[in-house]
């Protein structure tokens, strides 16, 4: 992966990219939590030359209203908490989800409680979530949630993502919850802070097994693909296609990798990227 971003702009490659996908935060949206017009105009052009754009996020359904607004007739697929689910972004609907098998769950979460016992704890289902009531919130956040202790939580309903925090820095964090993990399920996480924040998806479930599923329906090959990533969840992502482009913003472990760093997401770096992989003016 030695290529510079100009050169691979310069030499378009061959076949033509069939396919573009893109994190949200960090990656497509700008600090304001919204797309730049440049990268806005960028999802309609490639959809005009029949590239399709389909989003991959941490984020839940419930958060890609306002932030996707604008591109919503371009007609994109949205990869949801990390994989768990994919969402039809201009009907609103629910496509599939990868559910997490609750008895599996609930022992996860007895584990790290008893390895950490201020580890709190919260699920994502397709459309809501709910939390243990100690579990931090920051200031400005306005969902409550159903409130209530964790096995209740994980007993009320499918639950495609188990999210646990705890007052230790998010690779402190990450350290100490993987080894009682184990391959039970998938854990990775989108958000440094000094209280830890993790995200726990059904084994096997990341961004890139359910982007393979929908190239596997849509006859693309992953070669074909060109992806956009910031952050650790999204290294199977990068892994997974034959383009892969990081963010100048990007954690230092996603950097690590070696691929071609395109500029930062509050500069219009997906914008300018797809626009030259495209040969788009």
């Amino acid at each position: 992966m030695g290529d510079t971003v100009e050169a691979m702009i310069a030499q378009p490659p061959t076949p033509p990219i069939r396919l573009i996908a893109s994190d949200l935060d960090g990656t497509f949206l700008g600090r304001d939590g919204r797309p730049s017009p440049a990268n806005r105009d960028a999802v309609f052009q490639a959809a005009a030359v029949g590239v399709p754009t389909v989003f991959a996020t941490g984020r839940p359904s419930r958060w890609l209203d306002q932030p996707l607004a604008s591109v919503r007739d371009a007609n994109p697929l949205v990869i949801t908490s990390n994989g768990g689910a994919v969402a039809d972004l201009h009907r609103g609907e629910t496509l599939r989800a990868y559910p997490l098998d609750p008895a599996t769950a609930t022992a996860v979460v007895a584990d790290i409680r008893t390895a950490l016992p201020g580890a709190s704890f919260a699920v994502e289902y397709t459309n809501e979530w709910g939390r243990e009531e100690r579990y931090f919130l920051d200031a400005d956040f306005k969902e409550a949630g159903t409130i209530t202790d964790a096995p209740a939580l994980l007993a009320r309903g499918d639950v495609i993502k188990l999210l646990v925090r705890a007052d230790l820095p998010t690779t402190d964090l990450m350290a100490r919850v993987s080894p009682v993990v184990g391959g039970r399920l998938n854990v990775t996480f989108s958000i440094v802070s000094q209280s830890g924040f993790l995200e726990m998806s059904r084994p096997g479930v990341s961004k890139a097994s359910t982007l393979l599923v929908l190239l596997d329906e849509f006859g693309i090959d992953p070669a074909d693909v060109a992806a956009f990533g910031d952050m650790p969840n999204d290294l199977p992502l990068l892994d997974l296609v034959g383009h892969p482009f990081v963010m100048d913003n990007a954690h230092p472990s996603v950097k690590a990798r070696g691929y071609p760093v395109c500029g930062h997401h509050d500069e219009s770096a997906f914008a300018v990227t797809v626009r030259g992989l495209l040969g788009l003016s």
